[in-house]
């Protein structure tokens, strides 16, 4: 219910922010390294947890990467999940996960006129882990669950948007997807963030 209400409110921001901001925003760098911060709201879903589990919460996401020209450029990120609190029947916790993944992925943009406003999209591949660590020793052994690391590899995507308020520096708006195996959960976050690029 939360991570709803803050999903609402970030696609609420970026809408109000570009409605109120266009006679403010300039036209992008054509090229160069950039730097990006994210955060927002994460959800965990396609797990094989047992007992009861909540995985929603707040995440966070950071990017390095190289825009080649004004329509293309690549970037390697890392982002931390919301974490996963997983309880047996009695509603004792038996054990907390941690989510995290890194990702290699191209950027197609698409600059919206000369508004300073872009749109993008990302496909690339990702590589997944959950750290399970547990916390109750004899609840976790009625539900069967093992502390340890699970990893997998897979899908990465995102979409999103971002306007510039000087020619290096910008807001961002984005949903990105790593879609991982029942081991390791598929993440999604939706987040807000600003970007900066080094002409």
């Amino acid at each position: 219910m939360w991570g709803k209400k803050l999903r609402v409110a970030i696609l609420s921001g970026f809408t109000a922010t570009f409605i109120a901001t266009p006679a403010l925003a300039v036209m992008s760098v054509p090229n160069g390294w950039y730097i990006e911060g994210n955060a927002g709201s994460s959800h965990i879903s396609n797990t094989d947890y047992p007992g009861s589990s909540s995985s929603s919460g707040i995440g966070g996401n950071g990017n390095i990467g190289y825009k080649f020209m004004p329509y293309a450029a690549a970037e390697l990120g890392y982002t931390r999940y919301a974490g996963t609190s997983i309880k047996g029947s009695e509603g004792t916790k038996a054990a907390n996960v941690k989510h995290f993944s890194y990702d290699l992925a191209a950027r197609g943009i698409l600059p919206i006129s000369d508004s300073g406003v872009e749109a993008f999209a990302k496909l690339g591949v990702q590589r997944i882990s959950s750290h399970v660590s547990l916390v109750d020793d004899e609840v976790a052994g009625e539900l069967g669950l093992g502390g340890g690391t699970h990893s997998s590899t897979g899908l990465y995507m995102g979409v999103g948007g971002q306007i510039y308020f000087t020619p290096e520096f910008a807001a961002v708006a984005q949903w990105q997807r790593a879609q991982g195996s029942s081991s390791s959960g598929t993440e999604d976050l939706y987040s807000l963030g600003l970007a900066f690029i080094f002409d």
